[in-house]
């Protein structure tokens, strides 16, 4: 399976990118040089994934937020967030 989605990264600010639902997990790639280097291109395998909901950044800008086993958090703005939301629910379940 493999799902896409526009996306930006949440972190100091906001970076574009592409957001990948593939079939070893959730990919997040990013050709900003500003943007650390974890973020250029990020795979959280589904089995790392504790859980994924939406959520609202600085008040008003909503955001997908994944949270990881080991308790690491990242925030995305993802256009199409329900859709992207039920897409990787099924990939969890």
């Amino acid at each position: 399976m493999k799902k896409s989605f526009y996306a930006s990264a949440c972190i100091c600010g906001i970076h574009g990118g592409g957001a990948y639902l593939v079939d070893d997990g959730f990919r997040f790639r990013c050709q900003k040089l500003t943007i650390a280097d974890e973020y250029k291109d990020l795979l959280i395998p589904y089995e790392k994934i504790k859980s994924v909901f939406a959520a609202r950044w600085v008040l008003f800008i909503p955001t997908t937020v994944i949270e990881t086993q080991d308790r690491k958090t990242y925030r995305f703005l993802i256009f199409n967030r329900k859709k992207f939301i039920r897409c990787i629910e099924e990939q969890l379940q």
